[in-house]
């Protein structure tokens, strides 16, 4: 572990807090000028904000999302940091009492209120620190009880300002795990952090640490109180029965059973901060999910509680949410300290989120019961029976545990939204019941199932692997060659490259794609450049995924939902996402508006999933295309075809972020289509862009 920021005396500059610019003073000020110190050097900071956010803004670092810069940052998360701001008196709020509340710290966070170093003097005074905070819940907000200015004058000797500092220590969880006496199969267990920044097989590892939410000064002590009430335009229940199959996983809207359509949501940022370029994301990608079809989106347990922003738009589309804790697959620990954060963790977002009505479900975690049962943990860690006992305990404590179901009325998070829900929604402890290995998996309540993809399997087994909710499944693609070129030098534009290595975070990824691209297409990364590559893997992706999305459909009432993993990505990459980084809808979202919409017809899907792509006869491509603007200054493209046409992709040149109303589409000799350009920036400039075409024709009709 590098500590790279030795603790020195300060040189107070006398910086201004940004407050508002007032004769009278407000009730609440917030505090926004902030530094943070790198080689004995302080730099202004961004709060909200992340440590990388901020090097990145000072020039320390280069954007880690580009190549594989993101392994020569591994320092950052391994150093100590520390940020300071001063709250000037006249600007401060009156009382005797006043609160400093921070919304959101990320990391271990050590506060002082007054200057650390006792070897500084003011009038010969010694002057030690009055307030020491310990904060190591990233999910928490924490009220600091301070005296008011009168009395912070006379206690803390400053004149006209008083420092406040914090200090981010690495995260060194192999501390708490010898104290805890047992070897936990993640040692991100230990702190409350958001799992999936530590790196996911989706994701860069950027541990990180930084003021992520806002911070202020108030005279009254805040707080979330419970709500009374949730304004809904309709009633949404969860019924778990036991039935001729086994148990249903069936939501009602008033009284009537819906079926559910929709992916996995993950964040949409490593850095994942409320911010107008965030907020930009989220308006593409729910707009996206909404325009496809969905009516469901799974908050998973492995990123974070997300924005009240993110709710606020689910609230207004019409999209339900599923609503996981922030606990996904690993053990945790069950010490008093941890019990006691995670309770208050609990109660305080499920007070923040409760008031959405589009929350439907609140789900204690992510694949922790699956992780118990099935992933040989108790054989790697030799656990002793009474280590193995209370780990079990642990779970049931927390979460709620059974081996066969999926409730829990006394467990932590059970009665947390028994006291602040005040829709009672429904609770349940894990998901999935059962594991992808078990029978019961399509047979009782929701399933992940993984075999097609980790277990190699091909798409046909969704056919008989069809459980009764489908909550996850999904196989990967790489995002479009003009997403790649943003993120990768040209000398390394080809598939092993260091980047692209970088880039797909899965161990077998590329390996997993190949084999089932030549089962169906008949190619793989070592037959095809890397632009058709990426553009086969799409079409790939989108034809397995696609296949299970049609059988989930096909097979109501046994199954009566279908969640794919996942929607979106926190970073450009290989993954399971239906729409890209930069907001680029993937072949797969277009397969999924077509199977989602309400007038989908199945039979024409039992007729295309008949025959694999690499059977059917390709024509040599002919078309005509032309291209208009219109008084709106929206791009408009119509294309006829004057052959068979397959997997026809539009894009344009200069490539502009955002998707077609349709692509990625078939043509007979004789049809003609009409598609629309919407930008996933407003402001971008359509009227330089010329438009190009892609076919599946192509690959096979020219390697004749």
């Amino acid at each position: 572990m590098r500590r790279i920021n030795a603790i020195m005396p300060v040189v107070f500059l006398g910086i201004s807090l940004a407050f508002f610019s007032c004769q009278k003073r407000l009730d609440q000020v917030e505090l926004t000028d902030w530094q943070f110190e790198y080689n004995n050097q302080w730099y202004p900071a961004k709060v909200p904000g992340f440590i990388h956010t901020d090097l990145m803004a000072n020039g320390i670092i280069a954007d880690p999302y580009y190549g594989s810069i993101e392994d020569s940052v591994q320092w950052v998360g391994d150093s100590t940091w520390i940020y300071r701001t001063y709250l000037h008196y006249d600007k401060l709020p009156e009382g005797d009492t006043l609160w400093l509340v921070f919304e959101g710290l990320a990391g271990n966070v050590t506060l002082w209120i007054g200057n650390p170093y006792p070897d500084d003097t003011i009038n010969g005074v010694v002057i030690v620190p009055q307030n020491i905070w310990l904060m190591d819940n990233m999910f928490c907000r924490y009220e600091v009880p301070m005296p008011g200015v009168k009395q912070m004058k006379e206690l803390y000797l400053y004149k006209d300002s008083m420092p406040i500092m914090l200090m981010f220590d690495p995260l060194d969880d192999s501390v708490r795990e010898a104290e805890y006496g047992i070897h936990l199969p993640d040692r991100r267990a230990f702190t409350r952090i958001a799992p999936y920044q530590q790196g996911w097989d989706w994701g860069p590892k950027l541990p990180t640490c930084g003021i992520w939410k806002p911070v202020y000064i108030t005279n009254k002590r805040p707080t979330i109180e419970t709500i009374d009430t949730v304004s809904t335009i309709s009633k949404v229940e969860l019924h778990q029965e036991q039935d001729s199959i086994g148990q249903s996983f069936t939501f009602y809207r008033d009284g009537k059973p819906v079926f559910i359509k929709g992916a996995n949501w993950i964040p949409v940022h490593s850095f994942p901060v409320d911010d107008s370029a965030n907020r930009a994301r989220y308006r593409v990608l729910l707009c996206s999910a909404k325009e496809a079809g969905f009516n469901m989106l799974r908050v998973w347990g492995g990123g974070i509680y997300e924005h009240d922003y993110f709710y606020d738009l689910c609230d207004s589309l019409g999209l339900m949410v599923w609503q996981d804790f922030n606990f996904s697959t690993m053990l945790y620990p069950d010490d008093h300290e941890m019990l006691e954060s995670i309770k208050e963790e609990a109660y305080q977002n499920i007070r923040r989120i409760a008031k959405h009505p589009c929350v439907v479900l609140w789900c204690g975690n992510n694949e922790v019961k699956n992780g118990w049962e099935d992933w040989g943990w108790q054989g790697v860690y030799n656990w002793s029976p009474e280590q193995r006992a209370r780990l079990e305990k642990a779970i049931d404590t927390i979460f709620g545990y059974s081996p066969t179901s999926n409730l829990s009325n006394t467990s932590i998070l059970a009665q947390a939204v028994k006291d602040c829900d005040p829709l009672q929604r429904p609770y349940i402890a894990t998901s999935p019941l059962y594991g992808w290995g078990h029978p019961e998996c399509v047979t009782h309540g929701d399933s992940h199932y993984w075999g097609v993809w980790w277990g190699e399997e091909p798409f046909e087994k969704y056919a008989e692997k069809t459980g009764r909710f489908m909550s996850e499944y999904g196989f990967q693609s790489y995002p479009m060659i003009s997403t790649i070129r943003r993120f990768c030098p040209d000398d390394q534009l080809n598939i092993d490259s260091p980047t692209l290595r970088s880039h797909q975070k899965h161990g077998r990824g590329r390996e997993i794609i190949d084999k089932a691209m030549r089962q169906y297409y008949g190619f793989d990364s070592k037959s095809l450049p890397l632009e058709d590559y990426c553009y086969v893997s799409q079409l790939l992706q989108a034809w397995g995924t696609g296949y299970g999305i049609y059988q989930h459909i096909k097979q109501q009432p046994h199954c009566m939902g279908t969640l794919y993993w996942q929607l979106n990505d926190c970073w450009p990459v290989a993954s399971w996402s239906s729409i890209d980084y930069y907001g680029n809808w993937k072949a797969l979202h277009y397969r999924a508006q077509a199977l989602y919409a309400d007038n989908a017809d199945l039979g024409f899907w039992e007729h295309y999933y008949s025959t694999y792509p690499k059977d059917r006869q390709y024509p040599d491509p002919k078309y005509r295309i032309s291209q208009s603007w219109q008084s709106d200054g929206s791009l408009v493209v119509t294309i006829k075809a004057e052959s068979d046409l397959y997997d026809v992709y539009i894009d344009t040149d200069p490539h502009i972020d955002g998707h077609f109303t349709t692509n990625f589409f078939d043509l007979s000799s004789g049809q003609k289509l009409t598609t629309k350009l919407i930008p996933a920036d407003p402001s971008a400039d359509v009227g330089r862009a010329e438009v190009k075409v892609r076919t599946l024709n192509e690959l096979y009709f020219y390697r004749k």
